[in-house]
């Protein structure tokens, strides 16, 4: 099982593999959740068990939990590429900040003219 999820007497239950997605995945979800749910996260069994309940009467209704799940489910999926994109990228990152705070210290002019981007120069080969 990778996800699974319900609504039952007026909370959101959703099941987590945990080699599917982080617990810094589920914890960066259910934050977004918190203004309108009381959120709860426990891991066993190879599971994240996610659980939503409304934090206060009449803040959300019952025929909209099924709409929260969905977007629950599309959320986490979302921070899961989040995280698969940060990791893959992350050394480009580092390397934009550091060119930003270099202070001109890595400034050289590239080879070749504008004109020319791979640096090919065909007067170079006439003898």
């Amino acid at each position: 099982m990778k996800t699974s999820g319900f609504v039952r007497d007026g909370e959101i239950v959703v099941y987590v593999d945990t080699n599917l997605f982080s617990a810094e995945v589920v914890m960066k979800t259910v934050y977004w959740f918190g203004d309108k749910f009381h959120t709860s996260v426990y891991t066993e069994g190879g599971l994240h068990c996610i659980t939503l309940r409304p934090a206060a009467q009449g803040t959300v209704k019952d025929e909209d939990l099924p709409g929260y799940l969905q977007k629950l489910q599309r959320d986490l999926i979302d921070f899961s590429l989040r995280e698969a994109i940060s990791r893959e990228t992350h050394n480009i990152r580092d390397l934009l900040v550091a060119k930003a705070f270099s202070n001109g210290e890595f400034e050289e002019s590239p080879p070749g003219v504008v004109s020319d981007p791979i640096g090919f120069d065909p007067a170079a080969l006439q003898p």
